[in-house]
């Protein structure tokens, strides 16, 4: 059975409003609270921007990737973010306006996202994986999972998926896979427009030199943490030796140089690198240009 729900938006600035919202299910007391770095300062000022909160912290660049913390002060919590994490470029916190959420909620909340968010496309900032849960009885437990699940629906409203693919044998339309270049085993598909790492490929942790490049190791520390991300949280298992791991299931990302670089440990041209895709994105510019001089 299908269900539907209202969220309902309000826009604090309206000459800022994709920059900053405020978003509820009107029948739930979580209230979500979306911004961009230059509009922290105005979420400082709404109302329950200070309460106790979970926050979400998002990078846009083309591996996606996301912190997971907690606030018993909200907003002012994140504020110390923009000195000391530079990655992220919006945010999403969610408090709750009759002060539900105690210290225990959010150190929960802070887990149960820490394992959702392990299971995505999504590259986890934090240094904590937090591998075992907090010790809440089972009376608050269903509640609190209660919480959770309307903070992840609110999260999907917003457009962080959770989900990482949508089936293909759901779909009358042909998938197109594209195999990575020898010497690697790995394949590659395009859905929804999104770059999907298929079941089975082989991925490996990154190249030790990538830890002399110029970027002060911050290639070979983002993708470590990714490889062992996939494996604790069982999307991976460990293959032949330690270094490779084979895909338990599919993963999707937003550009095909990320699982490029997740498959051969090394930077990458993921259009290059998966045969057949850069004349693929050819066929389609010239198709696009064709059109557009015929007025189409």
């Amino acid at each position: 059975m299908q269900f539907n729900t209202t969220v309902m938006l309000h826009f604090p600035d309206t000459r800022n409003a994709s920059s900053l919202k405020i978003f509820q299910d009107p029948t739930s007391q979580i209230r979500g609270f979306y911004f961009t770095k230059s509009q922290i300062n105005k979420v400082e000022e709404l109302d329950y921007a200070n309460n106790h909160a979970v926050y979400f912290l998002f990078s846009e660049a083309e591996e996606e990737s996301v912190y997971v913390g907690q606030s018993t002060k909200g907003i002012e919590r994140i504020k110390s973010h923009l000195r000391k994490k530079d990655f992220w470029q919006f945010g999403i916190m969610f408090v709750t306006d009759n002060h539900s959420f105690d210290k225990l909620s959010i150190d929960y909340l802070e887990y149960y996202f820490i394992q959702a968010f392990a299971k995505t496309q999504y590259s986890l900032e934090n240094q904590d994986l937090r591998p075992s849960p907090p010790n809440v009885n089972i009376f608050n437990l269903s509640t609190l999972d209660a919480f959770a699940s309307q903070i992840q629906f609110l999260l999907e409203a917003m457009g962080i998926a959770f989900n990482s693919v949508i089936d293909s044998t759901e779909s009358s339309i042909e998938i197109e896979v594209f195999k990575a270049r020898p010497p690697y085993e790995a394949s590659l598909r395009i859905q929804d427009g999104k770059y999907v790492l298929l079941k089975g490929s082989l991925i490996c942790k990154p190249l030790d030199k990538t830890k002399n490049w110029s970027d002060r190791g911050n290639f070979y520390n983002r993708y470590i943490r990714h490889f062992a991300q996939l494996i604790d949280s069982g999307q991976a298992s460990v293959a032949a030796n330690d270094s490779t791991a084979r895909l338990l299931n599919d993963i999707e990302f937003t550009s095909p140089s990320t699982p490029a670089a997740l498959c051969s440990g090394k930077s990458q041209n993921g259009w290059v690198f998966w045969k057949g895709l850069d004349e693929k994105r050819q066929n389609e510019n010239n198709d696009n240009a064709f059109l557009k001089d015929e007025g189409v």
